[in-house]
């Protein structure tokens, strides 16, 4: 994982060398502050069909005029009841590089591009609990492979600070057949240079 860190900061350097003129923007990166989702999974016990939430960040680099790559990640966690419990959860961690287009227009920054990395699943299934005691649960902690188009409408609010809104389809594949899709709406700030 570290040798992938490593060499997606390479890719970045190099692209950075032929970023677009000085009209335009170099590079932006920021956090992904609110993300609301909706997952839809299921384990050897249930199907897990629940809102998310989660925090992310990204990095942009421009490059060509029309296009972009960097890195990305965030998690986002669901809580979910069983039959004898409110106590469920699952998250998924991922991170890693994407590539795409990308357009500037005015105070507008439209970008298109598509996510490939690896990530985490966590499932903390809780059948039974006495108060706060668990009395019957199940850990599944599971790698996975995570992939999703980004979508983004970046808005200027000064020269140095935007506001991006994206649209993600995150799909984890993990355990053999298993996955997890979820669908997420992300707004954050990014900064421009």
């Amino acid at each position: 994982m570290k040798r992938i860190v490593f060499v997606s900061l390479l890719i970045l350097v190099a692209f950075s060398t032929f970023a677009q003129n000085e009209k335009s923007n170099i590079y932006s990166g920021g956090m992904l502050i609110l993300q609301p989702g909706f997952t839809f999974t299921s384990n050897n016990h249930q199907d897990i069909n629940d809102l998310s939430f989660g925090l992310g960040g990204i990095l942009r680099f421009y490059f060509f005029n029309y296009f972009t790559a960097g890195v990305y990640g965030g998690t986002q966690r669901t809580s979910y009841s069983s039959a004898n419990s409110q106590s469920s959860n699952i998250s998924l961690g991922y991170g890693g590089p994407f590539v795409g287009f990308s357009h500037k227009s005015g105070r507008f920054r439209y970008t298109f591009s598509a996510f490939a990395g690896m990530g985490t699943v966590r499932n903390l299934h809780v059948e039974n609990q006495n108060g706060n005691e668990l009395t019957d649960a199940f850990l599944y902690k599971h790698s996975a492979f995570v992939m999703s188009p980004i979508l983004s409408l970046d808005f200027a609010l000064t020269q140095r600070l935007m506001l991006t809104f994206q649209t993600v389809y995150l799909v984890a594949k993990f355990d053999n057949n298993k996955a997890i899709q979820n669908p997420t709406f992300q707004l954050g700030i990014l900064f421009n240079r």
